[in-house]
């Protein structure tokens, strides 16, 4: 700005005047602002290239240099996140106004524009989906919303352009279930995806179920990874329809005939048996077949209205893997025969195949028990069956820990309870024309010996209802006095309705013991001791009996 110069002999300065500066109603003004930092001029400049995108084509290059900061994400997040927040609007904006559509009249060069916008879009997906898994939650909830809102736009159009892009493999809402079945740590996304988005929304649903089915009906060869994820995602889905009232919420364009399959229970019902087809030829592990079990009567069942067969493969399939999957296997063929009707003959034979001596320590033993107790529950079940069940759990409990004792004999009762056919294993009267005094006729001197087939595998000819529960009747000089006490209830009267099982099948050494210490000592026993002066050794010297023993035990080791 110009100045007055004043002179003062040789010297020359410049000095502004005060009438040189502008006055606002008599006052100066304050300093200049200060200028915009550098965060603020990026948020402006990406801002205006998001504009100029929506003004003109001409301005379509801005596309690549706002793409050119969203993958620069490591470096800069911040400006990453606004760049794909401006991208995510523009494309919206250019999807919803046809501009990624090709028409017959459009000219080569307008169809070259529609390529590249299209190729532009799918690398901004692919940049997007690069961050679901990623550790910073901000970022990976951020990327799936854009994501999403890409998705909205896609099938919110014509009836034809959006049923392909739900459908097709190259879409957005392929990649975006194809990145949250592949990413490892994406656990909180496949979350937020069925919460948001799959569970509020029919349409989301449905097509949700198909991309799983196509991405495992690949030839490509899937990790255990991808397996984990995908049950991870569909354990989360819930809201599963048994009516077509309840098909009513879309996420993309509304279904416009009446016939569309969207609107059709049984299309949605097949769509996710081929879902969980798909994921039953997939190479599973023992892990893998855990979770689809347990998953089996809440959220798998529900879809199978017909082709109970292929459920029932399915579960004699882990029936035969052995282990905790056997027993798990069966609770869904249970549920299968109780709920769906399914003929299964076999079922109590395998079950029976179960009680071996392992069953007792098992970990799994109290859910073992609660599930045995559901099975053995009908008061239809042949009473030789019932009697085979209760003479092997009779005889395991001789080796048995207290814990799986103190749970078998209220079991024991409550059946001869609910089947009183099988009492006599209790007590059988002489009568000269029954079968084992009558091949016994000099039982009082020499015995009867167990008619009972411990080896027969099939419960119905073990000949456990000619046997007697002599097991049960020795646990009454057991160690431990809760089992002792509680065996001798099966030779009172039987007056007490039934037990409620649920009070002793998580018992243990630990909590019996504890029940013993809790107890208040009434009376202090009294102990008589003595400490030997030796162990190993005779009073004149050399090795006692213990000893032999023991320097035997050392030289034969």
């Amino acid at each position: 700005m110009p100045g007055l110069i004043l002179t003062n002999g040789d010297s020359r300065k410049r000095k502004r005047t005060d009438e040189s500066l502008p006055k606002v109603n008599g006052v100066k003004p304050r300093k200049a602002p200060k200028t915009a930092t550098s965060s603020q001029t990026t948020q402006a400049d990406i801002l205006l290239l998001e504009e100029q995108i929506l003004q003109s084509r001409e301005h379509y290059n801005n596309i690549v240099k706002l793409q050119s900061w969203v993958d620069n994400a490591d470096k800069k997040p911040k400006t990453a996140m606004l760049a794909a927040v401006a991208l995510c609007r523009a494309f919206c904006r250019l999807i919803a106004g046809e501009h990624l559509v090709k028409r017959k009249d459009d000219s080569e060069a307008d169809v070259q524009v529609v390529d590249w916008l299209k190729q532009r879009l799918r690398g901004y997906v692919q940049s997007l989906t690069g961050w679901i898994g990623s550790p910073d939650a901000s970022k990976e909830s951020t990327a799936l919303t854009l994501l999403m809102r890409i998705v909205k736009e896609e099938t919110s159009q014509g009836a034809k352009r959006s049923e392909q892009a739900w459908r097709t493999d190259r879409s957005t809402f392929y990649a975006v279930v194809k990145a949250l079945l592949e990413s490892v740590d994406a656990e909180a996304a496949r979350e937020e995806f069925v919460e948001k988005y799959v569970e509020e929304h029919d349409d989301a649903r449905f097509y949700t179920l198909l991309a799983i089915k196509q991405f495992f009906s690949t030839t490509e060869k899937k990790s255990e990874g991808c397996i984990s994820n995908a049950l991870h995602l569909l354990s989360k889905i819930e809201g599963i329809p048994d009516s077509p009232e309840q098909l009513g919420d879309w996420y993309g364009q509304p279904p416009s005939p009446a016939t569309h399959q969207l609107l059709s229970l049984p299309a949605h019902r097949k769509v996710a048996q081929e879902c969980w087809l798909s994921i039953f030829r997939a190479p599973l592990t023992t892990a893998h077949r855990k979770t689809i079990l347990n998953l089996m009567t809440p959220q798998i069942l529900p879809w199978f209205t017909n082709r109970m067969e292929i459920l029932a493969d399915f579960l004699t399939d882990s029936f035969n893997e052995g282990g905790a999957l056997s027993l798990l296997a069966l609770s869904g063929i249970f549920t299968l025969m109780t709920e769906r009707y399914l003929d299964y003959p076999d079922f109590y034979t395998k079950l029976y195949s179960l009680l071996d001596e392992d069953v007792m320590h098992s970990k799994h033993r109290s859910r073992f028990f609660k599930l045995l107790d559901q099975f053995m529950n009908s008061s239809h079940l042949p009473a030789a069956l019932v009697a085979s069940f209760v003479k092997r759990l009779a005889r395991l409990s001789l080796q048995a820990p207290p814990g799986g004792i103190v749970w078998v004999v209220p079991w024991v009762y409550n059946m001869l309870k609910k089947h009183p056919a099988c009492t006599f294993m209790l007590h059988r009267p002489y009568h000269p024309a029954h079968a084992i005094y009558a091949s016994n006729p000099n039982y009082p001197e020499n015995g009867v010996d167990d008619p009972f087939k411990p080896l027969e595998a099939d419960p119905i000819h073990t000949s456990a209802i000619d046997s007697s529960l002599w097991e049960l009747q020795s646990l009454i000089e057991h160690w431990h006095p809760n089992v002792a006490t509680l065996a001798k209830i099966l030779g009172e009267q039987f007056t007490k309705r039934e037990y409620l099982l649920e009070d002793f099948k998580d018992h243990s050494y630990a909590s019996l013991l504890e029940a013993e210490l809790g107890k208040e000592v009434r009376k202090v026993p009294e102990v008589e001791w003595e400490i030997p002066k030796r162990i190993l050794t005779e009073e004149g010297g050399g090795l006692n009996g213990l000893g032999v023993l023991l320097e035997r035990a050392i030289e034969s080791s």
